[in-house]
């Protein structure tokens, strides 16, 4: 029986090892590899606070490719949205401690099912996957408690890094005043309530802190400094708008595009048209324009227009969206566009020093929470296995040091070139190759397209398509 190990449990993990055993005409047996206790869910579905929603409708968010109204139709199971119109539930932000129910019971739904079915095989390994190891046609992988698993197969689903240390002159890092991880046990580490709180970045991941702290009650004034002072924009019903490109203008030049869009921008807003209708209108094409890019364009685009960018694309619920502007109109939030300085402590608080355009000022906090999101570059790495993978060669970064080097059907590029795809990745650590890589349609159009490959390899079947990837071709919209 051939054995593919999967590294990473969250979304990308487990929609992949659904996909493999639902492609596979032949047994496999299929480990999941994480640390994660809460298994499925990864990081961003592991809350359990109601009030953070997913940024997307319902009926954008099946896992599977193939089947778009799946979640959905899993939500009108559910006993508190049996009285919700079905008009009415496909445009709802669900909770994602939902979701992450979703994934888990979608798991173990095919993984029972196509046990018995299929004889699959699966197993699920709470541990951390340390290194890797290729040798002729199958990989050794080494986990930090000691097993060793081999696989023919090896996937990279490791999701999201941890945030960058923040470094600003006299704050130490070590201190307990200093919250340098907002996702995993942060609210342990807070001050009393009723002091003030400085969260940096003004991205998702404050939109998601500041929202916790409202849920429990926060009594102090929270401030959020980041460089462009600007909040993630609302989401809005959709209206109909002409494509900005085709498959022809889609391949031009950065500076082409940019006049095509900045055109479009002056239009929509002379007609009061809301300017974000842009981004969506790209987003079919976003990939193969990156793609397109060469690398001095790509460092043009993250220099001059990423941050405006992932502000209009990556946008938030309205009523989350009106959370965060209630709570500026009371006072009780504070958006400053300026540089951190220094810091110096003070007793129980920290004094820090703000660079502003009206000149500058001190703001007294009790804790500062590093809201800045995921490290973006991979070299070097806080991962104990993506150094020991650089060692070896096995992978290499993209030009842009945002992830590792892919080819076009997601098997890494190793120092050498070598053509043996035996190691396998998806999602976030793809960035660098395909820009867009993080969002659900993204990642489950990856896992198909991931578990097609893989599953044809291994059954010498290269030239074949399952029958369920014939139903998938008209429904897969973004994919490499």
């Amino acid at each position: 029986m051939k054995s593919i190990a999967i590294i990473g449990g969250g979304f990308s993990g487990s929609i992949t090892a659904v996909n493999l055993a639902r492609l596979s005409a032949t047994p496999l047996e299929i480990s999941i590899i994480d640390n994660n206790h809460n298994p499925c869910r990864g990081i961003a579905y592991s809350t359990r606070n109601s009030s953070h929603l997913l940024n997307v409708v319902a009926r954008n968010m099946s896992a599977l490719a193939d089947q778009p109204n799946h979640f959905v139709e899993w939500l009108q199971t559910r006993s508190e949205y049996l009285d919700t119109p079905n008009a009415v539930l496909r445009e709802t932000f669900i909770p994602r401690k939902v979701y992450g129910e979703y994934l888990h019971s979608l798991f173990h739904w095919y993984s029972a099912l196509l046990t018995e079915e299929k004889e699959m095989r699966f197993e699920r390994i709470t541990d951390e996957a340390t290194d890797v190891a290729v040798a002729g046609a199958t990989a050794r992988v080494t986990l930090a408690g000691g097993r060793v698993l081999k696989a023919d197969k090896v996937v990279l689903a490791v999701g999201n890094q941890t945030p960058a240390a923040f470094r600003v002159r006299g704050l130490d890092v070590q201190s307990p005043k200093y919250i340098a991880d907002p996702w995993l046990g942060w609210e342990q580490k807070l001050p009393a309530k009723h002091h003030d709180l400085l969260l940096i970045g003004t991205g998702l991941t404050m939109v998601d802190s500041f929202l916790t702290l409202q849920d429990i009650g926060w009594q102090g004034k929270i401030f959020a400094v980041s460089r462009n002072g600007l909040l993630p924009l609302s989401h809005f019903k959709g209206f109909d708008y002409p494509d900005l490109v085709d498959d022809q203008t889609a391949q031009g030049s950065f500076h082409e595009l940019f006049s095509i869009f900045k055109m479009r921008y002056q239009e929509a807003r002379a007609k009061k048209i809301n300017y974000a209708i842009l981004v969506d209108k790209l987003r079919p094409f976003t990939q193969r324009i990156w793609q397109n890019f060469s690398l001095t364009e790509k460092k043009q685009f993250n220099r001059h227009l990423r941050t405006r960018w992932n502000v209009v694309r990556h946008r938030i619920a309205p009523e989350v969206h009106q959370r965060l502007e209630n709570a500026l109109a009371q006072g009780r939030l504070e958006i400053i566009k300026g540089r951190l300085r220094d810091s110096a402590e003070a007793q129980d608080k920290l004094k820090i020093s703000v660079a502003t355009a009206g000149g500058g000022r001190v703001l007294e906090v009790g804790a500062v929470i590093n809201c800045t999101g995921p490290k973006e570059s991979y070299v070097p790495s806080e991962s104990k296995l993506l150094n020991n993978l650089f060692t070896r060669g096995l992978v290499q970064p993209d030009e842009m040091n945002m992830g590792i080097q892919v080819n076009p059907n997601f098997s890494v590029v190793s120092r050498d070139s070598g053509e043996a795809e035996i190691l396998f990745a998806i999602g976030s650590i793809m960035k660098g190759t395909l820009w867009e890589t993080i969002a659900v349609p993204e990642l489950r159009s990856q896992a198909f397209r991931l578990a097609e490959t893989i599953t044809s390899q291994l059954t010498d079947r290269l030239a074949e398509k399952s029958p369920i990837s014939e139903v998938v071709e008209d429904v897969i919209e973004y994919s490499i």
